[in-house]
């Protein structure tokens, strides 16, 4: 109530020591009425008392114990309660609605001071330290990759071999109810064979949207909030706007599936690097999700209105056929990096056929920069059988990218196979056919990805 003065720690535990005290004399007075004490409570083999001759005895000892030992009194809380008040043209109050009268909010504090187990006092302490804490997540990546050159104007990747080491130390720390603070920190330290075959897409994703090697990158730095009942959710900071938009069940992720990028990003969105931007992702319990973000995407901008890509997609899950769930997405994005604004849309599909195998395919078509791209692509994966592990996954992909003078047909298998709950081994086998004009060339690169995550 207000003007309620809370009550000290020292008053709460005289409070629990008079409840002792009472409880002990009305133990007395039945050990009375019951004769000698001694008599009438026996020692068990395990040690405890129990009552020989009084049910009640017995029950009110049990209650004494479990007081003593599992019950606390908590610290005094304070509490804001609503109070509806309807007040009518006289001044009279009521808390029901009268006609006539006038109905008004006002809040009032309530101190109250409630039992608890001990468990459950301790419970709530890990629970509140638990959300203050920064989790700390390490993944590292070994991939080996050979070039063998099939046909066409010899080039130096014919015969080479090229490693590429990254580490991610992953930062999640919970801020606020529903929101948390995530970043990214990467180091890259190797060679891919994109360097000296310089395909029209990359042929290990771990270097998309990453220029710098053998120092350490802010991937991505943001702050998520959900807010209208978890329905609307707010990401704003650096961010990789892959992870929002063109996302796939079975092409999406370079360190469990493809190693190409063509196999896990469409092309068409033209997105060069990581950038600041903001995403918000609208998901109202129902088949459908709708997404809107914009990012910049070159870290020479000198302002906000400078290489600014806008994205919007929408989401629908469905079950067509008969058949077990599938997602279809389609996406648009318009970008001012080049001279002149250049759009592009999109289509992602990832649909299981069975508890099995899902199929899944991209489309993209628009302008990149100053070139207008075509691209598909399409495959399938498997897991929870058909399998070594149970948790083994493995896929086989094609992708072809087309720009005006030159096109790309792409090719990759891999089975990524669970040595233990945190490491992962995956050998890969990468086809690719570069047409530049007259030029064209044919590479095999056979791999290996290990992958530890903890």
């Amino acid at each position: 109530m207000p003007g309620m003065r809370p009550a000290s720690a020292t008053d709460d535990r005289q409070v629990l020591v008079d409840r002792i005290d009472m409880l002990e004399r009305r133990l007395a007075d039945i050990e009375a009425k019951l004769g000698s004490p001694q008599a009438q409570v026996a020692t068990t083999a395990g040690g405890e008392s129990a009552a020989a001759g009084s049910p009640q005895l017995a029950e009110l000892d049990r209650r004494l114990s479990d007081l003593e030992t599992n019950a606390v009194l908590s610290e005094p809380k304070t509490t804001v309660k609503r109070i509806e008040v309807w007040t009518d043209k006289n001044g009279n109050q009521s808390d029901e609605p009268i006609p006539g009268a006038v109905k008004s909010v006002t809040y009032q504090r309530e101190t109250t001071a409630r039992r608890q187990a001990i468990s459950e006092v301790i419970n709530e302490a890990l629970e509140d330290a638990e959300s203050k804490r920064v989790h700390i997540g390490v993944s590292s990546t070994l991939t080996l990759q050979n070039a063998r050159q099939l046909s066409g104007f010899r080039t130096p990747a014919n015969g080479h071999s090229y490693a590429l080491a990254s580490a991610d130390l992953l930062f999640t720390a919970g801020l606020a109810q529903n929101t948390i603070f995530f970043a990214d920190v990467v180091g890259l330290s190797g060679n891919p064979p994109d360097n000296e075959i310089n395909g029209l897409t990359l042929l290990n994703s771990y270097t998309a949207r990453l220029s710098r090697q053998n120092e350490l990158n802010l991937r991505e730095a943001w702050i998520r909030t959900e807010i209208f009942n978890q329905t609307l959710g707010i990401t704003a900071g650096r961010l990789d706007l892959t992870n929002f938009f063109d996302r796939n069940a079975a092409a999406n992720d370079e360190q469990t599936q493809f190693l190409s990028d063509a196999l896990v990003n469409n092309p068409a969105l033209g997105l060069a690097s990581n950038g600041a931007g903001v995403a918000v992702v609208y998901e109202p319990y129902s088949s459908f999700t709708f997404k809107i973000g914009a990012q910049q995407s070159n870290p020479l901008a000198t302002n906000l209105s400078e290489s600014t890509f806008v994205l919007a997609e929408v989401d629908y899950l469905m079950r067509p056929f008969g058949l077990p769930e599938g997602n279809y997405r389609i996406w648009a994005r318009t970008d001012n990096s080049a001279r002149k604004r250049s759009n592009a849309f999109g289509v992602s599909i990832d649909q299981k056929l069975n508890p099995i195998v899902t199929a899944f395919a991209r489309y993209g078509s628009g302008r990149v920069g100053l070139d207008n791209i075509q691209f598909y692509s399409a495959g399938l994966s498997f897991q929870n059988g058909w399998v070594f592990n149970p948790e083994d996954n493995w896929g086989i992909g094609y992708s072809r990218t087309k720009f005006a003078n030159r096109d790309e047909d792409l090719a990759e298998i891999f089975y990524n196979l669970h040595l233990t709950e945190r490491l992962r081994v995956s050998p890969h086998l990468q086809y690719v056919h570069e047409n530049d004009g007259p030029a064209t060339r044919a590479f095999i690169l056979p791999g290996l990805r290990l992958q530890a995550s903890f």
